[in-house]
């Protein structure tokens, strides 16, 4: 598609997240992203107010694009653990240091000082946890998590993980992040067959009562 055929507003955003991936969060001002989108310098301000603003809205941006087929690759999966491990291996195959994994590092970083960033990722953080808890519940019904996991805190370790990896894999492009994903998601699995986690097998705890019914009588 050509620039003219692309909103204003999408263009100064691409430019942005490209000029914030090569330069950093501070790397992003107005006139350079202006003459990356071949756009006016007075619209950034017109579309976003700020440059900060800019700077947030570029980070959503990114993020949403990066993390949309992985999110979607969690929540839509038949065994969400088997959604985890797809997820994490596309991250890593996109290669190291993608321009959306580089915003997101500088997101992470920008958010311990930018209180208005932080609100925003935080959003978008609670709700995957609460999307991927609901998920691990569902597998856990359905016995393919095991029944000493806890889905809610699961959930923010495994989200921790994905955020971690990412940030190991930019440091060392040799960590096998799918391969280690992979043992860990292995011990959240039941031992046993899958099935569903169903009540308590009442006949036999009824069976255990009359033995032990049978004991006291004979005791007395």
């Amino acid at each position: 598609m050509a620039d003219d055929e692309v909103p204003t507003r999408i263009r100064l955003l691409e430019a942005a997240v490209e000029v914030m991936a090569e330069s950093g969060w501070a790397g992003v001002t107005s006139r350079v992203v202006a003459e990356r989108a071949r756009a006016n310098n007075a619209l950034v301000h017109y579309y976003f107010g700020s440059v900060d603003a800019l700077r947030r809205a570029a980070v959503m941006h990114a993020v949403e694009k990066e993390l949309q087929g992985p999110v979607e690759a969690v929540l839509r999966a038949e065994d969400v653990l088997d959604g985890v491990e797809e997820a994490i291996r596309g991250l890593v195959e996109r290669g190291p240091g993608s321009v959306g994994q580089r915003v997101l590092v500088e997101a992470l970083m920008q958010g311990l000082h930018d209180a208005e960033l932080r609100e925003q990722s935080l959003v978008q953080v609670r709700m995957f946890r609460e999307a991927l808890a609901a998920r691990l519940a569902e597998a856990q019904a359905a016995g393919r998590l095991r029944a000493d996991a806890d889905p809610a805190g699961l959930a923010v370790v495994i989200g921790a993980l994905i955020d971690g990896l990412l940030l190991h894999v930019l440091m060392d492009p040799d960590t096998d992040a799918g391969g280690s994903a992979s043992g860990l998601i292995a011990l959240l699995r039941p031992t046993g067959p899958p099935g569903p986690v169903g009540p308590p097998n009442t006949r036999a705890d009824e069976h255990d009562d009359d033995e032990r019914g049978e004991d006291d009588d004979h005791a007395s």
